[in-house]
């Protein structure tokens, strides 16, 4: 009896614990605001941030700031994230920054799943945090909060637009052993799902060799041959006349090939 619940508290202690491995990518696009300060050219504030909690919601709540994916402001606009200021201290590592925003196309973050010391982090409850602000100090401020689990299992959203965010999908990918087969370059595909527009990113200049791929009965529907590294490590596809449904997306070079379940979703 004694082995029998000292292995019953190994198991479940492990499960846990689990540290999955994976992309999350979080696609969105911000209008052109029509009130506010900044409506003569739309200029806006924003941040992006990963959370942790028990449960995660759609509103402020208990949570844990895990990373910064995005920050945008210009340097007299210090007030205007005064929500991600407070959670995150300002910390910026693995971050994409730069100036006040004047643009109001797709935008895409991507996070793998580590803390700021580059610690794969415990599967459970995460969200995404976004906060713009299109005034003076907090004034025209929104923030929305955008829940998922990160575990062994695809969580695939297309959470609903509102006046200022538009255009939202979030997935969390696992990477699993059988979905990397053999160790490849490293890659991000996005957005995920897709409508047949995405995405092949390849990290730190890698050099790959082909971009491959397949539908659910194995066959081809798309194959690119490359000699080198990528311009700006991105290769666009464009699949949108393929049907809706899963596809896998091979990606090879002299190490080997990292494979990716894309959705297509029309």
């Amino acid at each position: 009896m004694k082995k029998l619940i000292i292995t019953l508290l190994v198991v479940v202690g492990f499960v846990a614990n689990a540290q999955t491995a994976g992309n999350l990518t979080f696609t969105f696009t911000c209008p052109k605001h029509t009130t506010g300060n900044y409506t003569t050219d739309g200029r806006y504030v924003i941040a992006v941030w990963i959370e942790s909690c028990t449960p995660c919601g759609t509103t402020a709540g208990t949570s844990t700031f895990v990373k910064t994916k995005l920050r945008r402001w210009g340097s007299g606009t210090n007030d205007h994230l005064p929500t991600w200021v407070t959670k995150s201290a300002q910390n910026l590592t693995d971050a994409t920054t730069g100036a006040t925003t004047t643009t109001f196309t797709s935008q895409t973050v991507t996070w793998n799943g580590t803390n700021t010391a580059g610690t794969v982090v415990a599967d459970g409850s995460y969200r995404v945090c976004v906060q713009e602000t299109w005034g003076h100090g907090t004034a025209n401020t929104q923030t929305r909060y955008f829940p998922f689990t990160k575990g062994t299992t695809v969580d695939s959203q297309t959470p609903a637009a509102d006046t200022s965010m538009t255009g939202m999908t979030l997935v969390w990918q696992p990477t699993l052993a059988n979905e990397t087969f053999v160790a490849g370059p490293e890659t991000v595909v996005y957005p995920n799902p897709s409508t047949g527009i995405f995405n092949v990113e390849v990290a730190n200049d890698q050099p790959i060799k082909k971009v491959q791929v397949l539908n659910v009965l194995g066959e081809v529907v798309y194959t690119k041959e490359i000699s080198g590294v990528l311009e700006n490590n991105v290769l666009p596809i464009n699949l949108s006349e393929m049907s809706e449904g899963m596809y896998i997306v091979n990606v090879s070079n002299d190490n080997g090939t990292a494979t990716h379940k894309l959705y297509l979703k029309k």
